[in-house]
């Protein structure tokens, strides 16, 4: 709706994982550097995790797209309550097959087996588990196993997890520790700071803009510090806050965005349920804040 008015080619502040909108903040950074170094070196399994919507998920694909076809990447994306059905599907990610009544030593075999080709052909397998933090205790166990088909001289798959904070807690309990011993490298996504919050919001707008030196619209400093209040300093939250001020900007007809335009946007958002508001059922109660 607001494209045109601000001279956009995109939505910039949709809460998708799009690499191209990806920030490196030096966090973020590290946090991809790190899984980059050790997909290409073989070291076996990282672990990322980081608060809802930090930009974990967004690390992780980011990974992936640069990835491109030097190696099969496998995503795991929703929970798994035991560990064959986790193998299933890796062994269809891999382009493996396995029968209806394969037992779990058989789907082992099958996926040892089409991990050991794909090795013969160099292409690198990864394992990308994203919300892993909703694998049953036997799915995470799995993921240990597949470290039984490393060779005396290479690692034939690689494995990203990625999770909220509680994983952390869940890897450190005693029945995980054969996990969390293979795990040589764990990162965890801070929220940003301010300074961060307002060079966030001006690279997504950048990406976003048909003139990248010359966007069609800004936010204030006085609209960022409350952008940061709002959010907290969290990316998803900050997508959400801007995308709701680029919408009400466009409506008031303005191109400068400040910091009323956030209060406004701020207390249509952010809700309790301190007060009552009648509908056609029950009610429900509501009380907006500003910044």
């Amino acid at each position: 709706m607001y494209t045109t008015f601000y001279n956009l080619t995109a939505l910039p502040f949709e809460n998708t994982p799009d690499p191209r909108f990806f920030y490196q903040s030096e966090q973020h950074r590290e946090a991809l550097a790190s899984i980059e170094y050790m997909i290409r070196s073989r070291k076996g399994y990282v672990v990322i995790t980081g608060e809802i919507g930090s930009g974990k998920t967004t690390v992780g694909r980011t990974m992936c797209d640069r990835c491109g076809t030097k190696a099969t990447i496998v995503h795991v994306t929703h929970s798994h309550r035991d560990g064959e059905s986790l193998l299933r599907q890796v062994i269809r990610g891999v382009g493996g097959k396995y029968g209806r009544e394969d037992d779990h030593g058989r789907l082992l075999e099958r996926l040892g087996q089409h991990l050991v080709e794909l090795a013969k052909q160099q292409c690198p397998v990864v394992l990308f588990v994203d919300e892993a933090q909703t694998l049953a205790d036997h799915a995470l166990e799995e993921l240990r196993l597949m470290s039984a088909f490393d060779t005396a001289t290479q690692k034939l798959i690689q494995i990203v997890i990625v999770g909220q904070p509680e994983l952390r807690e869940r890897l450190r309990q005693p029945n995980l520790a054969p996990l969390r011993q293979r795990i040589v490298l764990a990162k965890h996504l801070r929220p940003l700071d301010l300074n961060e919050t307002a060079s966030y919001i001006l690279h997504r707008l950048q990406v976003a803009s048909a003139d990248a030196d010359r966007p069609g619209v800004a936010f204030n400093h006085q609209a960022i510090y409350h952008i940061y209040q709002v959010s907290g300093g969290t990316p998803r939250m900050i997508n959400s806050v801007c995308d709701n001020a680029l919408l009400l900007g466009y409506v008031k007809k303005q191109r400068i965005l400040d910091e009323s335009i956030i209060d406004q946007v701020a207390s249509d958002m952010i809700c309790d349920l301190s007060e009552s508001v009648e509908t056609e059922g029950a009610p429900l109660k509501f009380r907006a804040h500003a910044a």
